[in-house]
């Protein structure tokens, strides 16, 4: 008898820690969900930012920046640029990383003045900029690495290869309070350091993307654009993922949260995908 009840109270254990560990992997019910899809005719989105109600696009097919409200009225653009890719908003300023021309380009939508951003060392196809206060970050896509100044003194990350710390052709960056996050385009996943440079986590390997070519971090998630996979991985920012993005979806390449909305463009389609929250 009491052979039988020690067996049936380690019987329970086991099942309550197999529910519990069950309960850990319980795929998220609150999702993002497709609410508009807006066409953006004539235009090939690269990048997308925002100032006030204005989404301004990078379309470097046409060499140019290109404003629109949620619904793709467009508003205004900046032309004769020379290839702008993954842009920025900061202290009401857009930045814009050329391509084709080694440069980034400060732009003052009150003033129209473009203005080239300092840097202390040259650039091979600068593919993305991003801020945090006096902090500023750039993919250099050519070089192999991001360029990172930390509000003192520029420091420069990685170089071409495969192992961790190191990149094959980097297209976007974004500074978070503790981390630099970078889209390893052609190693095909997401790396984080920490603001020494050091290598922190690498995120998205085993879900094979193909071309990560774009990243947004919001407070507790990770949206990076898988290119050639025609879709967009949503990642809590411990690398699990949450949500995969497919509906309607050729060629994303960037994304973007704003009031609690979910910016995507798609190059393809020339289009932007509206998504909410479902809570």
């Amino acid at each position: 008898m009491t052979k039988n009840i020690k067996s049936l109270n380690l019987s329970t254990v086991f099942i309550c820690l197999f529910l519990a560990a069950c309960q850990t992997k319980v795929p998220p019910t609150n999702l993002w969900v497709l609410s508009e899809t807006v066409s953006l005719p004539g235009i090939n989105p690269i990048g997308i930012a925002a100032i006030g109600d204005q989404i301004w696009l990078s379309d470097g097919d046409h060499n140019r920046l290109v404003a629109v409200n949620s619904k793709g009225v467009r508003l205004d653009s900046i032309t004769d640029l020379e290839r702008p890719m993954h842009i920025a908003a900061h202290k009401g300023l857009l930045w814009i990383p050329q391509y084709g021309a080694d440069t980034i380009l400060s732009f003052n939508t009150n003033t129209r003045a473009l203005l080239p951003m300092a840097v202390s060392d040259s650039l091979d196809a600068p593919a993305a900029v991003a801020f945090l206060g006096e902090e500023k970050a750039i993919a250099d896509f050519y070089n192999h690495r991001v360029l990172f100044f930390n509000g003192d003194q520029w420091i420069s990350i990685g170089q071409e290869g495969k192992k961790e710390g190191d990149f094959y052709y980097p297209t976007d960056v974004q500074i978070t309070a503790q981390n630099i996050w970078v889209a390893d385009a052609y190693n095909n996943r997401i790396q984080v350091f920490d603001k020494s440079g050091a290598f922190v986590k690498m995120i998205g390997v085993s879900e094979k993307m193909n071309a990560a070519t774009g990243l947004f971090v919001s407070k507790d998630q990770l949206f990076v654009t898988d290119f050639e996979n025609h879709r967009v991985l949503v990642f809590f920012q411990d690398g699990q993922l949450a949500q995969l993005l497919e509906q309607g979806l050729e060629k994303p390449i960037d994304a973007m949260v704003k009031n609690d909305t979910l910016y995507i463009v798609d190059y393809k389609k020339s289009q932007m995908n509206l998504y909410y929250f479902d809570h």
